[in-house]
């Protein structure tokens, strides 16, 4: 949504425009809302269906007599955390959901709707940044687990470790710089345009 161009359209001198302009915005705000849902659903999807399947492998792997878990716990843990960190992300999408009123003021309830989402995707964010560092801890056991019981070459553990690394490193940078250039402008532009709406 071009936040500039509804600004200037919120603040115009009788903050009253026609019925096409007002129909044009409604849709505009109406479109990022499905559009985030739909980005929020994805990416909850894409890593339960990804963590269900490596479940199931692990699982089979236990069964088969191939996988040890007194010896290999590491790996087991690092599942852990990872369905904990979704769990939680859950937890706190249906605790920071909005729940629509049925109003008078469709405008302000969008811009609440767009306000708790971004407040979702914030809260995210801070939770992948508390359970990076309880991540690590398991991860580097794993790795040294798979060298100890023999599945991994000295040479593979390194090439694990600079792997697991380089991706945390692009994930904790990515997450960082969505959150101050991305959620933190768009949160502050909201609360403003909210606050004005309810002045």
């Amino acid at each position: 949504m071009d936040f500039d161009q509804f600004q200037t359209a919120w603040r115009s001198p009788a903050n009253t425009p026609g019925d096409r302009v007002r129909a044009a915005l409604m849709e505009d705000v109406m479109n990022t809302l499905k559009t985030r849902r739909r980005h929020e659903i994805a990416l909850f999807a894409m890593p339960t269906a990804a963590m269900a399947l490596f479940t199931a492998i692990v699982v089979q792997a236990i069964a088969n007599g191939r996988m040890e878990p007194g010896r290999e716990w590491g790996s087991l843990a690092m599942l852990g955390v990872c369905w904990l960190m979704l769990a939680a992300v859950l937890l706190v999408g249906f605790r920071l959901r909005h729940r629509g009123r049925d109003s008078d003021t469709p405008m302000r309830d969008s811009i609440a709707a767009l306000l708790a989402s971004n407040r979702r995707a914030r809260a995210n964010v801070a939770i992948f940044w508390m359970m990076l560092p309880v991540f690590l801890v398991p991860m580097l056991v794993g790795v040294g687990q798979l060298w100890e019981v023999g599945k991994a070459t000295e040479r593979n553990t390194w090439q694990m470790l600079l792997v697991f690394g380089v991706a945390l490193t692009a994930s904790a940078g990515w997450n960082t710089a969505r959150y101050f250039w991305v959620m933190k402008p768009e949160q502050r532009k909201l609360e403003g345009l909210l606050a004005e709406y309810e002045e």
